[in-house]
């Protein structure tokens, strides 16, 4: 296909720089070909990255910040501003048993929920941007962005663009500024005479006799880089280790790994945690990232409740309007009447039976993309399946269906095509902490932009614009 002004003006809105790139691949025809980028070639069953970067300027990372960090800060608050952290209210309304949610609930208090960390997910629509999910876990998929930036800074044709056309990068490392933000509580807390930090990040399969391995020994002179002086110029001590549950103790209620304490835990299990883990969290001597709270605030029904209760008095004018700004029309899947815009659905499951072709059914817990029914993309048979299926077990959400702005980026072993595009925005604490960029060609996707179902992750870089 030709490159067109029209097939651009997306990519263009973004930062100038990749209408730049896309005339430097008119006058390099290798930059069309997958193999002139053979340092992109990673060794991982689930990512593969796309050759081409995205670029965003100013403005666009001003916009991408405002929809994430509002947006977070509504969602991380839902379980106290919504159901006055009733266990009650919230295990019916999200179908989870009591007992379980008040473990979620466990040691939650204002500094944990401002603790947290998570990646929106949402797509530019002809009508802005609308997430799609929201993420609340210290597992995302993406903190190997920095690592994969190198890769293309250091890819020839790359590097030859960013020369000629006098681009300069400026993103900051996401690894660090989690590292960061994971000292930032602890350092406040800490007494003149703890002036040491030490992080896990407990993830399964590091054993109790794992020996040094690269990612530790990168993310340890990240963290030497990071840690600042307290308390007079002395700098804080600490290291990262990677490490399991399994061989982790539990002395006087203070976490330690191989004899060293531990002040922070990355836990990389989706907020389930071992029970003396959770007592010494619930008693404050080890501060965790994100903890039992990750299952409740990553459910996708979190979304309906925005835009369920957005009208109501849970919500300032302020906060009203970001929530019609960014969240596309959605609800749970259950009998009954509700709004829809300015009209009134007497029954919600007629409604959905019959409007296929602007809605999108998904469930509440998956991952991966799985069990999601774009309508437009769907039969009526797998429509009428997905809908049987949701209304049967009580815990789906029904959303407007959101069409993808595309943008044009490399296909197959050689030539490019307008492909979708879904962006990731990780947010730590209230901050905005950088993006990710995944694209999928537009002529044969089935609506859902996941890496598990093929997708390609293109590394977005911040420009001075």
């Amino acid at each position: 296909m030709e490159i067109t002004k029209e097939s651009v003006k997306v990519q263009e809105a973004l930062s100038r720089v990749n209408v730049d790139f896309l005339d430097f691949v008119k006058k390099h025809p290798d930059a069309l070909k997958r193999s002139g980028f053979k340092l992109l070639e990673l060794n991982d069953w689930l990512f593969t990255l796309q050759p081409w970067p995205t670029f965003i300027n100013r403005e666009t990372k001003k916009n991408f910040r405002e929809a994430g960090v509002k947006l977070f800060d509504l969602i991380k608050n839902i379980p106290q501003r919504v159901f006055n952290n009733d266990p009650h209210k919230i295990g019916e309304y999200f179908n989870t048993p009591v007992n379980a949610v008040k473990i979620q609930l466990e040691g939650v208090n204002e500094d944990h929920v401002n603790y947290l960390v998570g990646r929106g997910d949402f797509i530019i629509s002809p009508g802005g941007l609308k997430c799609l999910e929201y993420n609340v876990t210290a597992n995302l998929g993406g903190v190997q962005i920095p690592i994969w930036e190198s890769l293309y800074l250091n890819t020839p044709i790359i590097a030859e663009f960013l020369k000629e056309y006098q681009v300069k990068i400026k993103n900051e490392n996401l690894i660090s500024l989690i590292l960061g933000h994971c000292i930032g509580l602890p350092l406040e807390k800490c007494s003149h005479d703890e002036e040491e930090i030490n992080i896990g990040i407990v993830m399964s399969g590091m054993g109790k006799d794992s020996g040094p391995n690269s990612s530790e020994k990168y993310i340890n002179e990240l963290y030497e880089k990071i840690r600042y002086p307290v308390k007079g110029n002395r700098a804080i001590k600490g290291k990262v280790f990677m490490c399991d549950f399994p061989y982790l103790t539990v002395t006087d209620g203070y976490v330690f790994y191989k004899g060293t304490k531990l002040q922070v835990l990355i836990e990389m299990y989706h907020g389930i945690l071992p029970p003396k883990i959770l007592e010494s969290f619930k008693s404050g001597k080890v501060y965790i990232v994100n903890g039992p709270m990750s299952s409740l605030l990553s459910n996708k029904l979190t979304l309906a409740l925005l835009s369920d209760y957005g009208n109501t008095n849970c919500f300032s004018d302020e906060e009203k309007e970001t929530i019609d700004r960014y969240i596309p029309w959605t609800r749970k899947v259950m009998p009954g009447s509700t709004t829809y815009g300015n009209d009134t659905i007497d029954d919600l499951e007629h409604f959905i039976r019959s409007n296929r072709e602007k809605l999108v059914i998904k469930p509440s817990r998956g991952l991966g993309g799985e069990g999601i029914c774009v309508g437009p993309k769907s039969s009526r048979e797998e429509w009428e399946i997905a809908v049987n299926k949701a209304m049967k077990e009580k815990s789906w959400l029904v959303q407007g269906y959101v069409d993808s702005s595309p943008g044009l980026y490399q296909s197959g072993e050689e030539g490019y095509e307008l492909q979708d595009m879904v962006w990731g925005f990780f947010i730590v604490g209230s901050r905005y902490a950088g993006a990710w960029n995944r694209v999928m060609p537009k002529k044969d996707n089935r609506g859902v932009i996941n890496c598990h179902q093929g997708a390609t992750v293109s590394i977005i870089f911040e420009v001075d614009e």
